[in-house]
Formats: structure tokens, C-alpha cells, sequence
């Protein structure tokens, strides 16, 4: 064949694939567990654009003190297989049930390594079907509570983690002789065996991973995304994530990636699953707030998060690019010192702030402009930045946003925006505002604000556990839903978002879940 008649089909065939209507697909996902963030909010998300997706019966997925079921989520998934124009599907629920049974399982490794195979026969049986895979390295948390670590971790956690933090940076760049002696102390300290355990686990772990990242080499998935999660500069996953990207570097940036973050990859998955059937490219331009910006290293990860931001952009099946005909642009609202305290602070309690400011005026100029524009909001861990949430409020930006995402960690809060925001443009106005007022009830006025109140003035003066509602959940819920409803009408008052419906979906405070029944007006 002639290289212009190659070239001639190439052509014709991107045409045909970009023509191909994104009804047409059915995405099988399986998501890293059933929180909302997920599972309902990824479904929702795929559902507004026109995709059909079909998931796992969440009784399958378990949860935070329930473990998933790994062999029935594989029989779910083959036999959906004949349904699935695309796989998108989390390995750890595959291998351990969920995120929460890869930290505290004890499975055999001749088990674990069986369900690896079945992601061959998975492809031997379906040669053409694409398969997206996302996993993660498991995080090593300065402190456990709650049930997502081992028990043990509620009092040994913050030692075996300043243990793996001195052995990262024993490999990295050596150890004073008081950091050795500090060591020596704390290995004395924790007993052996809890540290066997541990180690263990995460050993199994490691060799699941450098399976997956030879299954990418052969082609067995089309994309595999690692996800680092709750990392730190020096630690066990900062000193794992070297390791692997050892044996990952022949891989293009095509076949896989690794980065901070978790529990924003399904959405990223999704979203690079739609643009690659619809072959779109979406470029994406990025602005900052004055400051840190790209430098600010967040809360809960290891790199800057102008390299994490890219990174997203990529994973997303887009391109990061400072073009005036960008696609999307989106607008970063990170600490002008460059650190990121948590929403609860006494930092965020609406004290002016100049950064915050510039970055709402400039979104408002995008805007004005006729560019789409989505937000993700950093400048706090764990909730929005009410001082930037007000000014957007003030110049009428609120639902003109693609998306807005300013949730848990920067990584999170990054992925929603991009993956929401490249999928908009596919969305009915009322879908999208729809999926922006769930942000906004839950980034900005639960976490950032209800969340906080909630507990200092109701909760613990009741005796509660902000881990563990149990009987107290009705009362919590009815005040909580009081507040969220009065937060949306002072804040967002063109938009009644009376009808709502209102989760602990993990018996505990820190996520809600939101279903919206009166969609804001498009």
C-alpha cells in the first residue's frame, strides 16, 4: 500500500470515529468503591453527556467496614462484557474488593495473583475492546482512624510512618546520625509483627502493581492510570512510586500514567474512555491565582501541582496547552503563599485575600469572553475557599462555570474540574447546572462550612463520634439538610434547590451524598 493511500485511510477513519455519535457507547465501569465520588457522581456525569454506562450492584463493591467481593465482581464483569464498547475498571476492587480492602486485606498472593490473570482472559475474549485500568499505590497516612487502615494503625500509625519516611530518604539522600538513631528508636518501638503485617501487605500490593504495568506493556489495556494515594514527599508510596516508574519508563505517556490522587480516576478514566470513541483532543489552558501557583505543593501529595495538573489533563485524553482557542480553560485557585490549610481553618472565615479576588476577576473576563471555563478551587484541603466562592457569587459566575470542584485533596478536586469540564460541552444546560449544584451544595457549603458547624455545635455536644454517626445519623441529617438549604438560599438564591435528598453513606461526617430532584434552571 502506497503511503498516500495509508494516509488517505487514516484520515477517513478519524472522520468515521469522529463521527460516531457518543449515544452509540456503552461503558462498563467499575468503580474503587460505592462512595458517591465514585460510583453515583461518575454514573451521573456519563448519564448527562449521553454515554450509557453500566455499573456493578454496589452490594458487590462493599464499603468502608464492609469488604467488597472481588471473584463476584469478576463474574459481573464478564458477563457484561458482551454490553461494553469500553471497560473502565478499578483494579483494586478487582484484586481486594475496594480502596478500603487493598489497606486491610489478607489474601493469599497465589489468590491475588489468579485475579491478574483474568484481566488476560478478559482480553483474550474481547481482542478489540478497549480497556481502561486504574489502580493505585497504597498510601501511607500520617495517622489512622475511622476503619480505613488496620486496626494497629490508630496507635502505631504515626511512628510507621515517620519510620518509611526515614527509610525514603535513607535511599534518597542519606541519613544524619541523629535521624539514624531516630530510626533505630522507633523500629524498637513498633512491634515486629505489626510491622510485618504491614510490610506484607504492601509487598503483595507492589507486585500487583508491576503486573499491571506489564499487562500496559503488552497491550493488554489501553491505558493504565496509578494513582498515588494521600502520598507525602518522603514516605513508603512516595519510595514505591520511584520503584515502578523504573520499570514504566519505555511506556508512552499514551499507555499510562502515574500521579497523586485516587478517588478523582474513575471520572478521569471515564472521561478519557468518551474522548478517545469520540476521538476529541480537548486542549486545555490553564491560569492560576497570583502567588505559589503552579509551584504550591498540596496538602496530601508529593510534586507541585503544575506538573499534577498536566498530568490530569493527559490522563483526561486532552492536552495542556497556553492557546487563546482552548477548548476549556481552567482557572486555579491555589494559596498565594503556596500552602494549603484545611477549610475548616480559622484561614477561611472569609477574611479578604487579595489572590482569590484576582483570580475571580479574570475568571469573570474569560467568561465575558465567550471561553468555557471550569474551576478548581485548592487554596484549602477538604473544601472550597469561601473568600473566591464569594467573589465568583458576586459576578454571577456560578452556574456560567462548565464545572467546579473544590473537594478532599487537590487531586481530587482537579480531576472532577477537568473531567466534568471537558464533558459539559456534550451536556444539556440543565444536566450540567444540575452537576454543578451538587459541587457547590457539597464543596462549598457542606465541607467548607455545614460540615464544621454541624459538629462543634450539634454533634459533639451529644456525645457523638465524627467517624461513626450510628444513632445519631436522623438527627445529624435533619440539621445538616436545614443548614445546607439555608446556606443555598443566601448564596445561590436563583437557583431553589429544595428538593434534595441527603446520605452519611459511610456512617460518618466527612462525605455526604447529594441527590438532587429539583435541578437548577438551565
Amino acid at each position: 500500500m502506497s503511503k498516500y493511500k495509508f494516509l488517505l485511510l487514516t484520515v477517513v477513519a478519524v472522520f468515521w470515529l469522529a463521527a460516531t455519535p457518543v449515544s452509540a457507547q456503552t461503558i462498563v465501569y467499575i468503580p474503587m468503591d460505592d462512595r458517591p465520588v465514585n460510583l453515583d457522581y461518575v454514573v451521573d456525569t456519563v448519564k448527562a453527556v449521553g454515554v450509557n454506562i453500566v455499573a456493578p450492584p454496589a452490594v458487590l463493591l462493599g464499603s468502608r467496614n464492609e469488604p467488597g467481593d472481588p471473584d463476584g465482581l469478576w463474574r459481573w464483569l464478564f458477563e457484561h462484557t458482551p454490553v461494553a464498547d469500553r471497560m473502565v475498571v478499578s483494579a483494586d476492587s478487582l484484586l481486594y474488593g475496594n480502596l478500603v480492602g487493598s489497606r486491610t486485606h489478607n489474601i493469599a498472593m497465589n489468590v491475588i495473583e489468579d485475579r491478574l490473570t483474568n484481566f488476560a482472559k478478559l482480553k483474550a475474549l474481547n481482542p478489540a475492546m478497549n480497556i481502561y485500568i486504574f489502580s493505585t499505590i497504597m498510601r501511607t497516612p500520617k495517622s489512622g482512624e475511622g476503619g480505613e487502615e488496620p486496626s494497629y494503625y490508630e496507635v502505631y500509625g504515626p511512628s510507621i510512618f515517620r519510620i518509611t519516611t526515614l527509610r525514603d530518604q535513607a535511599e534518597t539522600r542519606g541519613l544524619k546520625s541523629d535521624e539514624k538513631s531516630e530510626l533505630r528508636g522507633l523500629l524498637d518501638k513498633v512491634p515486629q509483627a505489626i510491622l510485618t503485617d504491614w510490610y506484607a501487605r504492601r509487598e503483595k500490593n507492589f507486585s500487583a502493581n508491576r503486573r499491571l504495568i506489564d499487562y500496559a506493556k503488552n497491550d493488554t489495556f489501553a491505558y493504565l492510570l496509578m494513582g498515588r494515594d494521600d502520598c507525602s514527599p518522603y514516605s513508603q508510596s512516595h519510595m514505591e512510586s520511584r520503584h515502578l516508574a523504573a520499570e514504566t519508563v519505555e511506556l508512552p505517556m499514551s499507555k499510562y500514567a502515574s500521579f497523586p490522587g485516587a478517588d478523582e480516576i474513575g471520572m478521569l478514566m471515564v472521561t478519557r474512555a468518551i474522548n478517545n470513541a469520540t476521538a476529541r483532543t480537548p486542549i486545555v489552558r490553564v491560569m492560576f491565582a497570583p502567588g505559589a501557583g503552579r509551584d504550591t505543593v498540596p496538602s496530601y501529595e508529593d510534586v507541585a501541582v503544575g506538573q499534577t495538573i498536566n498530568a490530569h489533563i493527559f490522563a483526561a485524553g486532552g492536552i495542556p496547552l497556553n492557546a487563546k482557542l482552548a477548548d476549556l480553560t481552567l482557572a486555579v485557585n491555589t494559596p498565594e503563599d503556596g500552602i494549603t490549610h484545611e477549610a475548616d481553618s480559622t484561614f477561611n472565615r472569609g477574611q479578604f485575600r487579595a489572590a482569590p479576588v484576582a483570580l475571580a476577576a479574570d475568571a469573570a473576563l474569560e467568561a465575558a469572553s465567550g471561553n468555557r471555563l471550569a474551576v478548581a478551587d485548592i487554596a484549602f484541603a477538604n473544601g472550597a475557599d469561601n473568600v473566591f466562592m464569594s467573589e465568583l457569587r458576586k459576578r454571577g459566575l456560578l452556574f456560567k462555570l462548565e464545572s467546579y470542584s473544590g473537594w478532599n485533596t487537590a487531586s481530587n478536586t482537579i480531576g472532577y474540574a477537568i473531567g466534568q469540564g471537558m464533558l459539559a460541552g456534550e451536556m444539556a444546560p440543565v444536566d450540567k447546572n444540575r452537576l454543578l449544584a451538587v459541587r457547590l451544595l457539597d464543596d462549598w457549603a457542606y465541607q467548607a462550612n455545614v460540615r464544621g458547624a454541624v459538629g462543634t455545635e450539634v454533634l459533639f455536644p451529644l456525645g457523638g463520634n465524627w467517624s461513626y454517626l450510628d444513632k445519631l445519623t436522623p438527627q445529624i441529617m435533619v440539621e445538616t439538610e436545614r443548614r445546607l438549604r439555608a446556606f443555598a438560599a443566601a448564596n445561590f438564591p436563583e437557583y431553589p434547590l429544595n428538593n434534595f435528598k441527603l446520605a452519611f453513606p459511610w456512617n460518618r461526617m466527612f462525605e455526604v451524598k447529594i441527590d438532587l430532584y429539583d435541578s437548577p434552571k438551565s
